[in-house]
């Protein structure tokens, strides 16, 4: 019997922990499935709302003047005197007396012509009594066989003639005596100046430059897309020049617009618009008035009024990517949209097609987006509220390639 409990207890045990381990498999409580719910994206959006968008298209430019002239000299000879006012930086007058130059050759000229003149005159007289004694002389000869030459009419018109000539020499030696005397040609600002007194000049020589003080025209270019939002008619497009020198504060002046060269550059490929400026350097007003000279010269930029967007839609860049936005439906989907873009800035694209009033924008873009995908949506404050049109500034266009491509 011990023998039989030693040699068999064992299995016994073992059989009986396997009975137990079964049992309690096959009692074991079973675990509560759980439903995942599933994770729905939220997206920030905002309502649709069409409006008008006024703007300025910008451009620089250097103040030029809109008349030049070189200041040369018509005779040659010795500069006598200069006048104060020939100098650089000096303002004039049209008339002004700006230098002389030697005239003691030019009035011996002139008393030689009057001379001359006097003795053409005096022959020509001489030779009309010739041609009355001849007349008188052959009244009894028949018409028919008197000749022209004996009735001295070659020799009267050779004589008119003279005088003619004499009178021609006479006026251009008293225009060389006037030219002795260098005038401004017109209201100016003198920039150069290359003679001194004792220098001899030359006709043709240039004694000088200056610049009419009258106009100031700008040169400002644009695009040819830019160029399309201005209005062709000059009077409807208002410019306005700024400047801000030397850390100062910035200063404005009303150009006019007067049109375009007409032309694309081929280098820049860029339209050159032309603005006008009067009397930049106020000299019609008192010196204690001159606030807002505009110096020849000066570095500009320049504000554009250019033709309103009507019924456009103003979104953040970074909600475009492509010219397409994301819609949210009213089902609560997500679906891609085309757009067109007519203007951007550094901010801001400016819709003109592909969007309804009130349709719902996505703000970001969701993360391995997916067309139709069902969301929640936040709604964001109106991107712009009729009341705060007013007070919005202007759009600013930008010349940049991106910008023109709407990216």
């Amino acid at each position: 019997m011990n023998v039989f409990i030693r040699r068999y207890l064992p299995v016994m045990i073992l059989l009986l922990f396997v009975a137990l381990s079964v049992g309690l498999f096959l009692n074991r409580s079973q675990p509560q499935q759980k439903v995942a719910e599933a994770i729905m994206p939220v997206l920030e959006v905002v309502a649709i709302k069409k409006q008008q968008y006024p703007f300025d298209i910008n451009s620089y430019g250097m103040v030029q003047p809109k008349h030049q002239a070189e200041i040369v000299v018509q005779v040659s000879g010795i500069v006598d005197r200069v006048a104060p006012l020939f100098a650089v930086g000096q303002f004039v007058r049209k008339g002004d007396i700006l230098a002389y130059l030697d005239d003691d050759d030019y009035h011996a000229d002139l008393a030689q012509a009057r001379a001359t003149l006097a003795q053409a005159k005096a022959l020509l007289e001489q030779e009309i009594a010739r041609g009355i004694v001849a007349k008188k002389s052959l009244r009894n000869i028949a018409t028919a066989k008197q000749s022209a030459l004996g009735l001295r009419i070659p020799q009267r018109q050779q004589q008119q003639a003279n005088v003619k000539f004499a009178q021609a020499a006479l006026a251009r030696a008293q225009r060389n005596v006037m030219r002795t005397i260098i005038t401004a040609p017109f209201d100016g600002l003198i920039t150069e100046k290359h003679i001194n007194v004792g220098s001899h000049v030359n006709i043709g020589e240039q004694l000088g430059m200056i610049y009419g003080t009258d106009m100031a025209r700008i040169r400002l270019p644009v695009t040819p897309q830019a160029f399309s939002f201005i209005d062709s008619n000059p009077l409807n497009t208002s410019v306005t020049l700024s400047s801000q020198p030397h850390a100062q504060a910035v200063q404005q002046w009303s150009a006019r617009f007067i049109g375009t060269e007409e032309v694309i550059d081929p280098q820049t490929r860029m339209i050159y618009l032309l603005v006008d400026v009067t009397d930049p350097y106020q000299l019609t007003l008192p010196n204690q008035q001159r606030t807002e000279v505009l110096n020849f010269g000066t570095f500009v930029t320049a504000k554009i009024a250019a033709k309103p967007i009507a019924n456009a839609v103003r979104l953040q860049r970074h909600m475009i990517r492509n010219e397409h936005v994301v819609l949210v439906g009213a089902n609560g989907r997500t679906q891609m949209r085309k757009v067109e873009i007519a203007r951007t800035d550094l901010e801001h694209a400016y819709i003109s097609a592909g969007l309804d009033e009130g349709e719902l924008v996505s703000i970001t873009w969701p993360d391995n987006h997916l067309e139709g995908t069902t969301v929640k949506t936040v709604l964001n404050k109106p991107l712009l509220r009729s009341t705060d049109l007013k007070q919005q500034p202007a759009l600013t266009v930008i010349h940049s390639k991106v910008a023109d491509n709407g990216e």
